[in-house]
């Protein structure tokens, strides 16, 4: 009974990321900190393949989260485009309370997290990363979608594996939206109408690229949260605490909508630091 709980659990947390991805400015990898199974995570996708010991584990690992992420990405794609379509300010500020509230879980996830130089370049350098995106493409994350036609030829289904590798990369990377990456090159909207028509050619093609991302970055992070710990986390600090000015979308100017927005916050950064402080998935 316990494992089966704990399995609809890292499913659930496998559809929260999967809402993260659709929404450009909101990150993935920061929803899987806030979870809780961002260690769990890259420590999987990075060794699946050559640890046979926890190959098993690491494969049923991330088949749940996956299934989550897949399943609640094709049924959320029309439910998100409609809230921020209509309540764009309010949606927004629940995952900023959720990433908020995930800030003092991050920090006690490494015993040693004394400041010194080389840690604090590194939470320069995360916060650096988000307002270069901001400043260099402002609010290229917010434009209104639009219909797209599309053919799917041999330079369009390279630019989508390019696009998609990129995505997949930075969604396993907290602060960077891999579907504002997508929208950077230009994929995004092709991608979304993609998902939304079942267009499974394009998907497949676009599927490829992210999962080839996913693995390559995964690696990467993998070895230096072995390696550089304390720094890697203060990096992922400085990516989080500076994605919260990337998505923050301002207050409604009604007294009532303020308290709504207001309480909104509140209850997701109180969801979140409960869900980091209590967290039973850490650890395989």
């Amino acid at each position: 009974m316990v494992n089966i709980k704990r399995d609809l659990l890292l499913v659930l947390k496998g559809g929260m990321i999967g809402i993260a991805n659709i929404i450009p400015g909101v990150s993935g990898g920061t929803i899987a900190v806030v979870l809780g199974i961002y260690e769990n995570l890259i420590e999987a996708i990075s060794n699946f393949l050559t640890n046979r010991e926890k190959r098993c584990a690491y494969i049923l690992f991330l088949a749940k989260v996956a299934i989550g992420a897949i399943v609640v990405l094709f049924l959320s794609a029309q439910l998100m485009k409609y809230l921020l379509e209509n309540y764009y300010i309010y949606t927004n500020l629940a995952f900023v309370g959720l990433i908020a509230g995930s800030i003092p879980s991050i920090y006690k996830s490494n015993q040693d997290m004394k400041l010194n130089a080389a840690s604090l370049f590194a939470f320069i350098a995360g916060a650096a990363i988000i307002f270069i995106f901001e400043f260099a493409f402002p609010h290229v994350e917010k434009q209104e979608g639009y219909r797209v036609t599309f053919e799917l030829t041999t330079h369009s289904a390279l630019m989508l594996c390019v696009a998609g590798f990129f995505s997949g990369g930075s969604m396993i990377v907290p602060g960077i939206s891999g579907s504002f990456v997508m929208l950077l090159m230009g994929q995004y909207y092709i991608v979304t109408s993609a998902l939304a028509d079942r267009h499974l050619m394009t998907l497949v093609v676009t599927g490829i690229g992210v999962v080839l991302g996913i693995i390559v970055f995964a690696k990467l992070i993998n070895y230096c949260l072995k390696h550089h710990s304390k720094e890697t986390f203060y990096f992922i600090l400085g990516l989080v605490i500076a994605s919260l000015f990337s998505i923050y979308p301002g207050l409604p100017e009604s007294t009532i909508g303020l308290l709504i927005a207001v309480s909104i916050t509140i209850l997701f950064f109180g969801i979140s630091y409960i869900i980091g402080e209590h967290s039973s998935s850490r650890h395989l």
